[in-house]
């Protein structure tokens, strides 16, 4: 039930599965969060999203930076993580 507007300079569209990948310098935004990032994928066939390359997620109470997050439309919930296994430090503020 939430809209959300996707650009690119480049993608694909698979019009069987209706999964899109998009590459280079990607935008997505629902009127309340910001991505942006090198790459996102937005798998219909499993009802989530990947970005990842030089992610950054703007939100109104916070922000992340990371190279990769992992979004579940279902749940609702963000994975973080980064390539390698470096440690990273986070707060969350309520």
């Amino acid at each position: 039930g939430r809209i959300v507007n996707i650009v690119s300079n480049k993608g694909k569209y698979n019009k069987k599965t209706y999964d899109c990948f998009f590459e280079d310098d990607v935008k997505a935004t629902d009127g309340e969060t910001n991505i942006f990032a090198e790459n996102l994928d937005f798998l219909a066939t499993e009802n989530s999203a990947i970005v990842y390359n030089d992610v950054s997620l703007n939100y109104p109470t916070g922000s992340i930076q990371a190279d990769k997050m992992d979004y579940d439309f279902e749940t609702k919930y963000f994975r973080v993580s980064m390539f390698d296994d470096k440690l990273i430090k986070m707060k969350v503020i309520k």
